[in-house]
């Protein structure tokens, strides 16, 4: 029974290959993956602009700005997906639906991490500034803004690329672009033009990549995109704004609620949910590990670190969502095809993050270590490991929590979980029931965001004292 399901699996994966590379297919796939690139950029600009804003204003302890950081980490803790979903009952199904969930997604995320980058900037310069009685706005606009430059411009172009792979999750609940695309095309179980989309994201990914690091070496480059994000801004702009329809959409989630068979349900949905996220961090880290060792420029020669890193890079390139659409495909519904497509995308993840952590530990202890005449293996476990392992614990922390939304997103598209029962609430228009799992989602990654962050402070203090 097992080989025989083994060769099912082998036969369905057989029919994504060869991608569909023809003319007149990749001419197709331009408009949603321009309407992919246009909904990132216009999301981004505003999160940017809004961002920028709300960072200095909590940063510069102006009237309000505790509610503001409070409000932008209550934001940030609803999951994409759901904006989506909220955004599209809004403005209805486009790319105009998926731009306003990451603009209001990304606000939330960047105008938070701009807060923490602008809190923890040098104080001295800032005590300097403070002592010629300058205002508290003045020393944010002429002492943490100018300080902080480099981190805005690189954390800019790292949410860019983010705001990339969401535009996948939000495109596939009817937002537009290439998610959208993408799921038809499963959905029409036309697997050879979906591999063709998969590996127009993964050399998208790269562009970005490649552009970003234009970017952080000449910054002049940002006059340039700032006029073509304006642009695709205003091309994707909501074109209608159902008020009406809206209000009595919203109305009718009030109160939350769920009935006796959903409530009896709901345990084995939250468990379904954690067996997702853990199970996916779990396989993640234990992939990661050997990957991000084998990526360490300062442990492996480039013949080796080089290709895993291209490895790395492509896992990580394609959205969890993308590998939860195949996996159900190939393998069927459950939270197997959500734990192993978390823990796909999260070994790229993890991978770069840990081998950027080898490359950053004290030299001179894993010097002394070969200079024993220690094998390859030995410095890792005797070096690397531990000088490395409290930054390895909050990388891994933060994709736990990561991954706490991300088994929500997998649900949508049939791995189970909480997910999967706000995606049929929605679309059988069960809208106090929606409501009810949209509030358990919240709490639960709230939850979850707060003890993460509380253990990657204690973590810092740690670091600092050690």
């Amino acid at each position: 029974m097992g080989r025989r399901h083994l060769n099912s699996v082998f036969t369905l994966l057989r029919q994504f290959f060869p991608p569909d590379l023809s003319a007149h297919y990749l001419k197709a796939a331009l408009t949603p993956l321009e309407q992919t690139v246009a909904m990132a950029a216009g999301g981004i600009l505003i999160a940017i602009v809004i961002g920028l804003i709300t960072g200095i204003w909590v940063a510069a302890g102006l009237p309000g700005h505790r509610a503001i950081y409070a409000a932008l980490a209550s934001v940030r803790s609803i999951p994409d997906l759901t904006l989506g979903i909220l955004c599209v009952v809004v403005v209805g199904i486009g790319p105009a639906a998926g731009m306003l969930a990451l603009a209001i997604f990304y606000s939330a995320a960047v105008g938070k991490i701009f807060s923490d980058l602008f809190r923890s900037a040098d104080r001295e310069p800032i005590r300097s500034l403070q002592a010629t009685g300058a205002s508290r706005l003045s020393v944010a606009l002429f002492g943490l803004l100018p300080l902080r430059s480099k981190d805005i411009l690189s954390y800019g172009s790292y949410e860019f690329e983010s705001a990339v792979r969401c535009s996948v999750i939000v495109g596939a609940v009817g937002g537009g672009g290439i998610g959208t695309e993408l799921v038809g095309t499963i959905n029409a179980l036309d697997f050879r033009r979906a591999t063709t989309i998969i590996l127009l994201l993964i050399a998208l990914i790269a562009v970005i990549d490649t552009c970003a690091r234009w970017i952080k070496q000449r910054p002049a480059l940002l006059f340039a995109v700032f006029p073509l994000a304006a642009v695709a801004f205003w091309q994707d702009r909501p074109s209608m704004l159902a008020f009406s329809h809206s209000i009595s959409t919203f109305a009718g989630m009030l109160p939350p609620a769920l009935p006796h068979e959903a409530l009896v349900k709901l345990p084995k949905l939250l468990l379904e949910t954690a067996e997702i996220a853990v199970g996916g961090t779990f396989f993640a880290m234990l992939g990661g590990l050997p990957l991000g060792l084998a990526a360490a420029r300062t442990f492996t020669p480039p013949w080796i670190s080089l290709p895993v890193r291209r490895v790395l890079e492509a896992l990580r390139a394609i959205p969890e969502i993308v590998w939860g659409l195949v996996l159900v495909s190939v393998i069927g519904t459950g939270p197997e095809a959500g734990i192993i497509a978390l823990a796909l995308h999260g070994t790229g993840s993890l991978g770069r993050l840990y081998a950027e952590s080898f490359e950053n530990i004290r030299k001179d202890p894993v010097r002394s270590i070969v200079a024993t005449g220690a094998r390859p293996l030995a410095v890792a476990g005797f070096a690397y490991l531990p000088l490395a392992v409290a930054p390895l614990a909050v990388h891994t922390l933060f994709r736990l929590e990561w991954n706490v939304r991300a088994a929500t997103i997998v649900g949508v598209i049939g791995a189970g979980g909480i997910g999967q029962a706000l995606y049929n609430a929605q679309q059988l228009f069960f809208y106090r029931q929606m409501a009810a799992y949209i509030a358990i989602t919240w709490v639960i990654v709230a939850t979850v965001d707060y003890a993460s962050s509380r253990f990657r402070s204690d973590m810092g203090l740690m670091e600092r004292y050690a």
